[in-house]
């Protein structure tokens, strides 16, 4: 003989469940198991041990029972399965099976009341394009025409898929959209509806098919569409057009189109949001001298005042010469770092300049030396 399993086990609750705790879990259990959903081949044999475990514990005096003696066949009558099974579970079943349309079975309820009768509208797809674009452009701003290929409803039918849009009532749902079939189950019996896959739930056929789109309602098109891009935008940000994606189903609303804008790097510009960032190179004479040095910003050219005695990575600050902020609407900074180049090679007379300079350098940090051990 097969031992039983203990039923508080079969239904994954402690021994102290309430008659709450022991519902839900056996809903969710049935929902799980019930041989018309799940496609487990030992699907029936663990629903029997769910249903009767809830049978037992869902009575009190079962219970009782069954917390004293167990599977004892001196202190309690033990289920006797599906053939044997006369009630005694005591709740509503709708609400057991209001969402079996969620497990992709192909049916929207048990007959709890559904009352709808043909397939719901569907939005369309959406669409993405990505869009490269220069770094000026991205700055600036600009209008830009780009080419899509989308699903539209065919003209020639106005998405029917009939021709001339002459249809006909579905002669195996009688324009109902749905098919209904029973089966008798442990609970009685019950209807579920599917969509009608004749008709694939409009309740309607074609009388003849549309010759433009062969009868299925909708046309791929090339459109060209008018985008605006901002100025300020960035690389990863996208604009949302409505209604400019796939046609809809049964008369739903079209998707959406979604451009993605990637925007080019630019070989002297580096950017953090609204601020830019260059590096310009130096001289060492002007680097020393100081100098006023010439500077592309993206509106032309500005001039930076170089002091002298200037370090090379010393940073100077353009305000207001960096990009407008595509959320704030402020206009970012340009950053200038300065880099002193040293000359590879010299022409003898530099390097005579150099020699010369380089011995008053010697002889000027003598010099301090000298009076700094004077106490001067």
């Amino acid at each position: 003989m097969v031992e039983k399993k203990d039923y508080y086990e079969v239904l994954g609750v402690a021994k102290n469940a309430s008659p709450d705790d022991l519902k839900a879990a056996y809903k969710r259990l049935a929902k799980q198991l019930h041989p018309d959903v799940s496609a487990d081949p030992k699907a029936k044999e663990k629903f029997q041990e769910v249903l009767e475990a809830y049978t037992v514990l869902s009575d009190a005096q079962k219970r009782q029972n069954y917390d004293q003696f167990g599977h004892s066949t001196e202190g309690f009558q033990g289920y006797r399965g599906f053939e044997g099974f006369e009630g005694g579970v005591d709740f509503d079943f709708s609400e057991l099976f209001e969402n079996l349309g969620n497990f992709g079975f192909g049916f929207d309820d048990f007959g709890f009341g559904g009352n709808r009768k043909t397939r719901r509208r569907e939005k369309g797809a959406n669409l993405r394009v990505d869009l490269s674009v220069s770094f000026d452009e991205a700055a600036a701003g600009f209008e830009k025409k780009i080419e899509v290929e989308r699903i539209e409803n065919c003209s020639a039918c106005k998405g029917t898929g009939a021709k001339d849009g002459v249809t006909e009532t579905c002669s195996t749902c009688k324009g109902s959209g749905r098919v209904t079939r029973s089966q008798k189950t442990p609970f009685g019996i019950f209807s579920t509806q599917t969509l009608c896959g004749k008709c694939q739930g409009t309740g309607r056929l074609a009388k003849e098919n549309c010759s433009a789109c062969k009868g299925t309602g909708h046309r791929s098109v090339k459109k060209t569409i008018e985008v605006s891009i901002p100025a300020g935008i960035e690389t990863g940000m996208h604009l949302r057009l409505s209604g400019l994606g796939n046609a809809g189903v049964n008369g739903g609303e079209a998707g959406d189109l979604f451009v993605v804008v990637l925007v080019e790097q630019h070989p002297f510009f580096k950017r953090d949001h609204g601020d830019l960032y260059c590096e310009v190179p130096i001289s060492f004479s002007n680097a020393a001298l100081g100098m006023e040095l010439e500077v592309a910003t993206l509106k032309g050219h500005a001039t930076v005042s170089v002091p002298a005695g200037t370090q090379t990575g010393t940073i100077f600050r353009l305000k207001g010469k960096g990009i407008k902020d595509l959320h704030s609407g402020k206009v970012g900074d340009q950053f200038v770092k300065v880099n002193i180049v040293t000359p590879k090679s010299l022409s003898k007379e530099q390097k005579r300049l150099l020699e010369e300079f380089q011995k008053t350098e010697g002889e000027q940090k003598d010099k301090k030396g000298f009076f700094r051990s004077l106490g001067l």
